[in-house]
């Protein structure tokens, strides 16, 4: 079985946060991050059968973990669950987004 694509530890260390009290509320964001991606992609994109190789394998969970601390991050930091009128669309999360989606297809 592939090792986790983001641990709690790594979390942590991405949002910059050196103690305990929140580690629930950390890990709690990594399972609905990871909740997220796999509703809006599915979960090809975990199986390395659906890669050419394993260096393309590594590149798609290189970006699929980029793409959880990017979306831990922006809920840790945020702490809403409302979003203004004034957001953008966010490039890098959409390109990423579809091709994890694209993976095996």
């Amino acid at each position: 079985m592939a090792a986790e694509l983001l641990t709690l530890e790594q979390a942590k260390n991405y949002l910059r946060v050196s103690y305990d009290e929140d580690d629930e509320e950390i890990s709690g964001l990594i399972l609905t991050a990871k909740a997220y991606i796999d509703s809006c992609v599915g979960t090809r994109y975990k199986d390395k059968a659906n890669y050419e190789n394993d260096e393309e394998y590594e590149k798609g969970r290189r970006i699929a973990a980029l793409l959880l601390k990017k979306i831990v991050s922006d809920m840790y930091e945020v702490r809403s669950t409302t979003v203004g009128s004034n957001t953008k669309t966010d490039n890098i999360t959409k390109t990423i987004l579809d091709k994890l989606a694209n993976v095996g297809a």
